[in-house]
């Protein structure tokens, strides 16, 4: 054989066992299989202890509702395996001793979200369904009376947050902590409730939060659309307040999933029209799902180069490991986009994978959850372990189990 061709034929046959190491070095991980999913997710869920008045602590809220979805996704691969997750999450709701019916602020109200999922998902001849019901009365009362009154047109239900009322406040976390349970509330599809006020709320908490109705001193009295409150639209992305408005720099992780989780159960949930009259227009499922696709897109360019999300959106390289709470609200956001059909599934749902399994490496052989910021921060990159004694960061196991619950969803997907 000529000496030319013999080295072709050692380059030619050698080649793809140099290129190999190439190729496994910028292949992402091996995307998790469901009964990894589930193990996981199952010893997180398991880990987490609640303390006094757990309905009351939004940090338990989303853990509460986490439950229920991913004990609803078990039950649906294996009939009865999920129901020891509903079934604590009902004995939480329902026996708690906590002040449910004096609740004075947002983040007091968000464990409605875990009833409203109690309710549809329990047999329909299950008598709790009532009960589950009732916990909504206090939470409801604050929802009308934080969303459409002032001290000025009202008696204030103390304490007053801020000068002109609660509502004057516009965080982006009440996206979450309101939002999603008035609209299932409002809702008919599943059996659900289908109550108008609950519905007409829901509307008018996203209207008031995404376009500036403001006028001084009213809160969000304005019938008509002055423009842009939270809803930043050449980024995709909400704003934490309104003091952050016209600012690029501060667009927080945990807090954008906040808004968009809600906001994308909440377009699933109105389907009714906005009847109470209070302002001339507003948004639709189908506007709702439009601003979202567009805070999708701007997911992809803001990721860490580990697969997720960190707390400062605005300069991922400022953060550039990932943030668990945030990467799993984000991760349960484009997952349900994917689900619901109005995310591409062939984009998204590699980016949701690499995603989930980023997750499942925050979750250490005890259960605990790690890598969480914990609360009062906003855009920074401090995070604490879970199993931290003196910060209750429930919601960043909660946050897992929203994520996996709907990425068990993918394996009878299509």
């Amino acid at each position: 054989m000529p000496r030319v061709l013999s080295v072709f034929l050692v380059l030619l046959l050698s080649f793809p066992a140099l290129a190999a190491p190439r190729r496994r070095a910028v292949d992402a991980p091996n995307a998790p299989v469901p009964d990894s999913i589930v193990f996981v997710a199952s010893r997180a869920a398991d880990h987490v202890e609640l303390s006094f008045a757990p309905r009351l602590h939004w940090e338990n809220a989303v853990y509460l509702d986490g439950l229920v979805l991913f004990g609803e996704q078990l039950n649906k691969r294996n009939a009865g395996s999920g129901d020891r997750f509903i079934e604590r999450a009902a004995s939480i709701v329902l026996n708690s001793d906590d002040d449910i019916a004096n609740v004075y602020w947002g983040d007091g109200t968000a464990f409605v979200q875990a009833a409203m999922d109690l309710y549809r998902v329990l047999p329909a001849n299950d008598p709790r369904r009532a009960a589950l019901l009732a916990t909504a009365t206090g939470p409801m009362q604050f929802a009308e009376h934080a969303i459409r009154d002032t001290p000025a047109t009202s008696l204030p239900r103390d304490p007053w947050w801020l000068d002109g009322g609660y509502g004057t406040r516009f965080w982006q976390d009440d996206f979450y902590m309101l939002v999603p349970w008035l609209a299932l509330y409002g809702s008919g599809r599943n059996g659900l409730p289908s109550n108008a006020l609950a519905r007409n709320l829901a509307y008018e908490w996203i209207e008031a939060y995404v376009h500036d109705h403001r006028t001084d001193p009213a809160l969000a009295a304005s019938s008509s659309r002055r423009g842009l409150l939270l809803w930043d639209e050449t980024t995709g992305l909400f704003q934490h307040a309104p003091e952050m408005i016209g600012t690029t720099e501060w667009f927080w992780g945990r807090g954008n999933g906040w808004a968009l989780v809600a906001l994308a159960r909440a377009s699933e949930s109105l389907d009714a029209p906005y009847t109470a009259g209070r302002y001339e227009q507003v948004m639709t499922a189908g506007e709702i799902r439009t601003m979202l696709r567009r805070s999708a897109e701007s997911l992809l360019a803001r990721r860490t180069p580990d697969g997720g999300w960190g707390s400062f959106l605005s300069n991922p390289a400022e953060c550039p490991v990932a943030e668990t709470s945030a990467t799993a609200l984000l991760t349960f956001f484009l997952a349900r986009g994917i689900n619901e059909g109005w995310l591409d599934r062939d984009i998204y749902q590699p980016v949701v994978m690499r995603a989930m399994t980023l997750l499942l490496q925050r979750v250490n052989a005890s259960g605990v959850v790690t890598g969480i910021q914990p609360p009062g921060i906003g855009p920074a990159c401090a995070t604490i372990a879970s199993n931290d004694p003196v910060i209750n960061v429930n919601y960043g196991p909660g946050a897992v189990l929203l994520a996996a619950s709907e990425v068990l969803k993918f394996s009878s997907a299509p």
